[in-house]
């Protein structure tokens, strides 16, 4: 019996959303995902942001009601961070506050103790890993491509649709759960292309039965953002996709060779995992999206910000100053606000960035700034 899960990422800080608008996000986005889920009985992993958290708490607490009141039935948390940055733009000890802010959040506002994680664009390293093992992490998901070559170093003939344990020194090991983004004879990002009408729906269904020839008892994890039916109506202009969701769940859930599936669940009923090495992964997205062109005057303000922080943190500063400045930063860091150009082969210059959300991150630099300038 094949595994299904869905692992979707929360992010309501959305590029093309100004802010203030977030209740789109939410309306259009959050709420029907949620329902048809709930409709179709089938079981997705949530990970959500700190901010978003906070968020849809203060804009429409009866969303977040609905995801509250079908906890253990449709739906578990996992993390994602406090305000989705790019990991690999950050030092340690900021990868580190994200990761203990958006835990913190997950706490006080689902009343959840996450132990699962999802990097922001699977981006993966060792020093993450030190990071997560440290904030007690205990699984993260990453590309079946990534585990593969993991596999293939450590000598280990085995289906990389399974969870393995990932070796991060010092006798500690992290659990690393694949998401796919292929299927045979469907392109890659199928699930994307499908969320866009440009893929049948019966195609991909086609392709999760030839899956499921090829990895019996594997897991096949969809991976995509919880803004989808919204976002993709922004980006492409296709107006169908709550109505492609729906016909995807209603086909999938009629397949008698898959079974829904939480991530954890696969994990407590796996007998043994290899042990590999994750080879480090700096991410779907392209460096350079958010550190040249027309991001990089944001970038160069952001290391002065950073450096400026650490160097008060030298002249012991009052702690309070410094609290201020670093949670300034962290909200600065959210992706999506500092998009110069989207570097993709897939599908090149697909996001622009709402001035209010440039905005946004330009604010929050210059008020840290403001608070440092302070207290000199």
């Amino acid at each position: 019996m094949l595994k299904v899960g869905f692992a979707f990422n929360f992010n309501i800080q959305r590029c093309e959303i100004e802010v203030g608008d977030e209740m789109d996000i939410i309306k259009k986005g959050y709420e029907p995902l949620l329902k048809l889920f709930v409709k179709h009985a089938m079981k997705a992993d949530c990970f959500i942001s700190g901010f978003s958290s906070e968020q849809l708490q203060q804009l429409d607490p009866t969303v977040l009601r609905y995801l509250h009141d079908h906890l253990d039935t449709n739906f578990k948390l996992g993390t994602y961070t406090y305000t989705h940055p790019i990991p690999q733009l950050l030092n340690d000890r900021e990868f580190a506050m994200q990761m203990a802010k958006g835990m913190e959040l997950d706490q006080a506002v689902h009343k959840r103790r996450t132990t699962g994680f999802l990097p922001p664009e699977f981006a993966y390293t060792n020093e993450m890993g030190t990071i997560l093992h440290q904030q007690g992490i205990k699984w993260f998901i990453a590309l079946a491509s990534q585990i593969q070559k993991g596999l293939e170093y450590a000598g280990i003939e085995q289906d990389p649709y399974f969870p393995c344990n990932v070796d991060i020194g010092g006798g500690r090991t992290l659990i690393a759960v694949p998401a796919a983004y292929q299927l045979p004879d469907t392109p890659a990002r199928f699930f994307k292309l499908m969320m866009k009408g440009k893929l049948p729906v019966d195609t991909v269904v086609e392709g999760v039965r030839k899956f499921a020839k090829a990895h019996p008892e594997g897991l096949l994890l969809f991976k995509r953002d919880a803004e989808t039916i919204f976002i993709d109506y922004v980006n492409s202009g296709f107006t169908q996709t709550a109505e492609v969701m729906d016909e995807f769940l209603t086909k999938l859930s009629a397949l008698d060779m898959v079974e829904p599936v939480w991530i954890q669940e696969v994990i407590d009923t796996q007998k043994t995992l290899a042990t590999i090495t994750l080879p480090d992964y700096l991410g779907n997205t392209k460096l350079e999206t958010f550190t040249e062109g027309a991001a990089q005057d944001l970038w160069d303000l952001t290391v002065h910000v950073r450096d400026k922080i650490m160097a008060a943190e030298q002249r012991q500063v009052d702690a309070a100053i410094l609290d201020q400045a670093w949670n300034h930063l962290l909200l600065s860091h959210n992706s999506d606000g500092r998009i110069g150009y989207w570097f993709s082969e897939w599908n090149p210059g697909e996001h622009t960035v709402a001035p209010s959300r440039r905005k946004f991150i330009e604010d929050n630099l210059n008020q840290a700034l403001h608070v440092l300038d302070g207290e000199c």
